[in-house]
């Protein structure tokens, strides 16, 4: 029986940080759209999830769209991907990343939204190459 709880124990620890601001209220999307339409360029980068490279999109329409889950909200970004094809997909503000003047942040930290971004690349093409305690 300990066995199970074990196990059990270990895999939802290895889910928690999944969809960290993925679901957020209304008025944080909406901050959130503002903020990213005003961009030329985000990164997508998940430092909880496997370690892909960084993409390097240009926001072509960004919006909001209710979850029908309580009271929470998606942001979408609309951009064309490396092979020319139109990607639709829900934000999740913990792993989408801007390139500033001292570095680059998370779009949570710039709206000052708590989270965790697990792990940040010191080598945007190369992410394995990363910091681990940031």
């Amino acid at each position: 029986m300990k066995e199970l709880i074990t196990v059990i124990i270990l895999l939802v620890s290895s889910f928690v940080y999944a969809d960290q601001l993925a679901y957020i209220e209304k008025s944080d999307a909406e901050r959130a759209v503002t903020k990213i339409s005003k961009m030329k360029y985000v990164y997508l980068f998940c430092g909880c999830c496997s370690m892909k490279a960084p993409e390097k999109v240009k926001p072509i329409k960004i919006y909001t769209k209710f979850t029908n889950f309580e009271s929470y909200w998606e942001v979408y970004i609309d951009y064309v991907n490396d092979k020319g094809d139109r990607v639709s997909e829900p934000l999740d503000l913990a792993y989408v990343w801007k390139k500033g003047l001292f570095g680059y942040k998370t779009l949570g930290s710039i709206l000052d939204l708590n989270h965790d971004h697990c792990v940040k690349p010191n080598d945007w093409n190369d992410p394995k190459n990363q910091e681990t305690d940031i």
